[in-house]
């Protein structure tokens, strides 16, 4: 994590920010790195909100606080951990789009790994769904079909109403109220922000989702929901929302965390409904969009 933190240090003392991020080769004189080791730590700037792909363009949009740097702990987290991560950012980035064929070797080339480390990960997020091998094959990316689309909602609705009836009965010291409490407040505090970054909304989206599902305390209902969700989100940020979709996100989801705190369980199940159809609708037309199809503007969100 040295380098990381070195880069760090690097953004830290730019003269002004928000700037353009340097290019690959700049920064690998700079570090004195590789330009493999580059484009790992630059997943890392995306992966901490420091930067935000526009196009083939990147933006440095803040300099890093103590915080984003890494401590001597941070190290012992695995190499398959880091390379899981630079895999779902290129999944999450479009980089790998729905249709796109590799193989393990071609992706642990590019990311400085083995190629045994890259298909442990590859085998690991292929049960989300994302991505799939058939035998003596290359690894593909799924494409998204109604029938699929359909199938996912159904999932939600089968987690998301379990998880709703397992928060009805918890009692009221349950920690599980202070973490809703605690998330409403983020939601409030990246809504009054003049500028949302799209890297902050997939996370809080994300955040939103499993703390309802955790609440049910059942291992399989959290893992397979991960899953589906994973999907969900992929789907839809393959495109880019502007500021009133992500304002009605946000705010939906705030709709239904005072709903579950003030105990109308009820008006919560069907605020979720509605959630999911929102959800089913944004998978639908990132569907036409990507098939090139002409369509009338619509809202989208997970």
């Amino acid at each position: 994590m040295k380098s990381s933190n070195k880069l760090f240090d690097f953004l830290r003392d730019l003269e002004e920010v928000p700037c353009g991020l340097p290019s690959s080769a700049a920064l690998s004189s700079a570090l004195d790195v590789s330009r493999t080791t580059v484009q790992k730590l630059i997943g890392i700037l995306l992966e901490k909100g420091l930067v935000r792909q526009d196009g083939a363009n990147r933006i440095v949009l803040r300099r890093p606080v103590p915080e984003d740097y890494f401590s001597e702990e941070d190290s012992s987290v695995s190499k398959s951990d880091q390379v899981e991560k630079l895999v779902l950012r290129k999944l999450s980035s479009y980089e790998l789009k729905p249709g796109d064929r590799f193989s393990e070797l071609e992706l642990a080339r590019e990311t400085g790994t083995s190629t045994i480390i890259m298909r442990e990960v590859l085998f690991r997020i292929s049960r989300s769904g994302i991505i799939r091998k058939h035998p003596h094959q290359k690894w593909e990316v799924i494409e998204f079909s109604p029938a699929l689309i359909s199938e996912m909602i159904d999932v939600r609705r089968i987690s998301e109403d379990y998880a709703i009836q397992a928060i009805r009965r918890l009692e009221d010291p349950d920690p599980f109220w202070t973490k809703l409490r605690d998330l409403g407040a983020k939601h409030r505090k990246l809504l009054k922000q003049k500028q949302i970054d799209h890297s902050e909304v997939r996370q809080i989206d994300l955040d939103f989702h499993m703390a309802l599902t955790e609440a049910a305390h059942n291992r399989f209902i959290r893992d397979l929901y991960h899953a589906v969700f994973m999907l969900t989100t992929f789907h839809i940020w393959q495109i880019e929302y502007d500021r009133s979709r992500i304002e009605y996100v946000l705010e939906h989801h705030l709709l239904i965390l005072e709903l579950l705190l003030a105990g109308d369980f009820d008006k919560a199940g069907i605020e979720m409904q509605v959630h999911r159809e929102y959800a089913r609708t944004s998978m639908e037309y990132v569907s036409r969009i990507l098939n090139g199809e002409e369509i009338k503007d619509s809202q989208g969100g997970a």
